[in-house]
């Protein structure tokens, strides 16, 4: 063992001192503000926990009430229906609710069937009026729109906490404006004599007009409500944004329509290779589109969910992220019609189940900072006004 020599100096008595100095200078003082920190952001995943057996036995119940009550016993079956799907729909430790009262989903189903009938009347037996009944209906849309999704959002909560929606007759009208040029087209060309003229290129082409503006406007129309929706809507004090351009929903659209053209090309003339003769491929004309619209149908719905999520925020400290797959989506969809078909029918709580599962499998939110302590923000300012909005606007028109 061996030991210093004995003029070889000590450590000085003040290194401690140093040590402690220069770790003050490292670390940020006591007193520096939050906002001078980084938020911490944390995933909280949703999870759907219902299982098709409980579901079947209250869908059965459901629709058999419904049958024998012509209809009228939908309403009460859409609310036990949706308070299953929103109990069982988990994120944070915490499932939603839902608060709808039946009596009004049926005034709103009223309202749109009286709707429905007055114009299949016109069309039926003054059909000169047709298009502009459908003119009157559509004005008339945005209104029962935007109270339907204000009903939905009252009735729908989160830790006791209810959700809003803003939105105006004005701003749903200029969501949906591009499909009145249908109507508006319809009757422009609704002549005697252009009807009744010798049917040339130019007239063919005229008369396809009104679908055309159709297609044309469909995809910002389904844009322009999912951003109404978004942008109007809160929870509790904490208003929702949307960040995504319309343009996006039509890069979406557009390639729908591509994939719908290839996959009815590809599936039909695959079906007439096998069976070999033209009538025979004929017979099999409806399962080749509707496999085509079954894939068509999934990835619409995981492209515009993932648009529309990932681009939805809330207070500007919970944002949405959405993993959906178009092919997957379509694996589950060509799955849930082939049991619906094989079973006739009895495995649709199977099939919505099962599509539940994995759309909540693939969203989740992202929350700068703590989840409770953002939940108690947007709650403190909030009164007890819910039940009273839920039973003031009182229409539903969801089916």
């Amino acid at each position: 063992m061996t030991t210093a020599p004995p003029d070889e100096p000590a450590p000085p008595a003040e290194t401690p001192v140093l040590e402690e100095a220069a770790a003050a200078e490292l670390s940020p003082p006591v007193d520096a503000p939050p906002e001078a920190l980084e938020p911490t952001t944390r995933a909280y995943p949703f999870a759907f926990t219902g299982h098709w057996k409980e579901y079947f036995r209250i869908w059965i119940v459901n629709l058999f009430l419904s049958v024998i009550t012509v209809g009228l016993y939908s309403p009460w079956a859409k609310v036990r229906r949706t308070r299953y799907l929103y109990g069982n729909t988990w994120v944070a430790n915490a499932n939603f609710d839902y608060h709808g009262n039946p009596v009004a989903i049926l005034k709103g189903r009223l309202v749109a069937v009286a709707a429905l009938v007055a114009y299949n009347a016109v069309e039926h037996y003054l059909p000169s009026f047709g298009w502009a009944a459908l003119l009157v209906l559509m004005l008339v849309a945005p209104w029962l729109i935007t109270r339907s999704l204000r009903f939905n959002a009252v009735n729908s909560s989160y830790r006791n906490l209810r959700f809003q929606f803003h939105g105006t007759y004005r701003e749903g009208l200029l969501a949906i404006s591009p499909l009145l040029a249908l109507p508006v087209l319809g009757i422009f060309l609704a002549d005697e004599d252009f009807v009744s003229g010798p049917v040339e290129p130019i007239a063919m082409a005229a008369a396809m007009l009104p679908m055309a503006a159709f297609a044309l406007g469909y995809p910002y129309v389904v844009g322009a409500v999912k951003r109404l929706h978004v942008r109007r809507s809160a929870f509790g004090a904490a208003a929702f944004d949307f960040g995504a351009r319309i343009r996006s929903f039509y890069g979406i659209y557009v390639l729908a329509g591509l994939i719908f053209a290839v996959c009815s090309f590809i599936l039909g003339a695959t079906a007439f290779m096998l069976l070999g003769t033209f009538d025979l491929a004929w017979v099999a004309i409806s399962a080749v589109y509707l496999l085509a619209g079954a894939i068509v149908l999934a990835f619409t719905r995981a492209r515009v969910g993932n648009l529309t999520f990932n681009n939805a925020t809330l207070d500007g400290r919970v944002r949405y992220v959405s993993t959906l797959s178009a092919a997957k989506l379509a694996w589950i969809y060509l799955g849930n019609l082939l049991a619906i078909v094989a079973s006739f029918g009895l495995l649709v709580p199977w099939a919505v189940t099962r599509t539940a599962h994995y759309r909540a499998s693939c969203l989740s939110i992202a929350c700068d900072g703590d989840l409770e302590g953002f939940l108690g923000d947007v709650a403190k300012p909030v009164g007890a006004t819910g039940e009273e909005l839920g039973e003031f606007f009182d229409v539903d028109l969801s089916l």
